[in-house]
């Protein structure tokens, strides 16, 4: 038994017993039901879809397991027309099938059909509503065994994943819960849709082929589109925001930007990352970069704008409270490389919104000078020194030419009366 299923004993063993027991319950008032041929044949047909529809599992985004299953139709389908007991044994087999058929682990399999199993079970909840007719109540029982089917699946897959990854349950659950509730609810009134069919004739059903396809084609359409816009707005190596998703966030914000909410740059550079890579060689570096990037999503928007450049935006903090967010960022990574930092705040009398990226770089550029692993804030007053060092030494014409620049505004900025004159 690995590690890792040994520390979901705790959250395993009660939804595995639990399943044992409903699936017990289940069978064994299924058959003493005395379930006719056709009873049978109707819960074999939806077993088989079932199947199908949990073999292919439709993506999602901001979903713990990435996807759902269009299977909770015909999970949801087979209670309202059968009852729960039938319900609770299509899930159950139907998901021992399909991750059987994926070679699972046996922790895995357990806990997957639990899942499946105990929100079936759950359906048994439209059974308070009495026994009515009409579509009215039909509808109604279709809702309620719907909503507690979706409950219960997702409570207990949030916590599986909260519990395996370490991360906050209540954060995942309300993650979850906010990107399938649409899409369980459009399952759910398919689920309704096959019930209604279903008692006319059973051959009926068959006209929800139509819809489910097109709903897990238009879904995939959707879902490929995004990862195919999420590819070209990230960096391959860390997962972060490449410079094209930094400069289009930067703008965006900076717009939104105002006195009473500003926007703060933080530019951050690994110091002394050409040393690291001759030493140890590019995969270290590379396996540096990828842990730096890590520690800072914790903090803000972050992204990867160059070889070992970052940079962090974080709206609605002063400089000041940037600073406190830099000093914490470089002494968390201060175990894995130390960087020197240089933030920039926006709206500023002394900055115009075009020059944020440079004048952060100017900070960051002060703070190296000033013997690295620091943060410095931009102050046009502290970076003239700095601006006529970097023109006088720069090899890049080009380069120093741009430091006269930047020279000349912050000249500027500390004398109206000069105008442009020193640019």
């Amino acid at each position: 038994m690995g590690r890792e299923t040994v520390r979901l004993l705790p959250l395993l063993l009660p939804v595995v017993a639990a399943e044992i027991a409903a699936v017990a319950i289940a069978a064994s008032s299924f058959a003493a039901s005395g379930p006719g041929a056709a009873t049978l044949a109707g819960v074999w047909v939806l077993l088989l879809v079932t199947v199908v529809a949990e073999a292919f599992p439709v993506p999602l985004e901001n979903v713990p397991v990435g996807g759902t299953s269009l299977a909770t139709i015909f999970i949801v389908g087979t209670s309202v027309i059968y009852g729960w007991e039938a319900a609770t044994i299509v899930a159950f087999v139907a998901q021992v099938v399909v991750e059987v058929g994926r070679r699972r682990d046996v922790s895995r399999v357990a806990y997957n059909s639990g899942v499946y199993a105990l929100g079936a079970a759950a359906t048994s909840a439209a059974l308070l509503l009495g026994d009515h007719e009409g579509f009215g109540w039909l509808a109604l029982e279709t809702m309620v065994a719907a909503a507690s089917f979706y409950a219960v699946d997702l409570v207990l897959v949030a916590l599986i994943v909260s519990r395996s990854a370490r991360e906050p349950f209540a954060g995942l659950l309300a993650q979850a819960t906010s990107s399938t509730v649409i899409p369980f609810s459009v399952m759910a009134s398919l689920s309704l849709m096959l019930a209604v069919l279903w008692e006319r004739t059973p051959f009926l059903s068959a006209a929800l082929v139509g819809p489910v396809v097109a709903i897990a084609l238009y879904q995939r359409s959707v879902h490929r589109e995004l990862k195919a816009m999420r590819l070209a707005l990230t960096d391959p190596l860390t997962g972060l925001g490449n410079h094209r998703h930094f400069q289009d966030q930067l703008e965006r914000q900076a717009l939104k930007a105002d006195p009473s909410r500003p926007l703060s740059l933080c530019l951050l550079d690994v110091d002394n990352f050409k040393e690291i890579n001759d030493r140890y060689g590019h995969p270290v570096g590379d396996q540096s970069l990828v842990r730096i990037a890590e520690r800072l999503r914790q903090d803000g928007e972050a992204f990867r704008i160059g070889g070992d450049e970052f940079a962090l935006l974080l709206p609605g903090h002063t400089a000041r409270e940037a600073m406190e967010v830099a000093e914490g960022v470089i002494g968390r990574l201060r175990p894995v490389a130390e960087l020197s930092a240089g933030i920039v705040t926006y709206p500023d009398h002394r900055v115009e919104r075009a020059e944020l990226v440079r004048v952060a770089d100017s900070a960051l550029y002060l703070a190296k000078e000033h013997g690295k692993n620091r943060v410095r804030v931009y102050r046009p007053d502290l970076l003239e020194l700095a601006e006529l060092r970097r023109l006088a030494e720069g090899p890049d014409r080009a380069a120093r030419l741009r430091a006269a620049a930047s020279l000349a505004h912050a000249v500027d900025a500390r004398d109206a009366y000069t105008g442009s004159h020193s640019y």
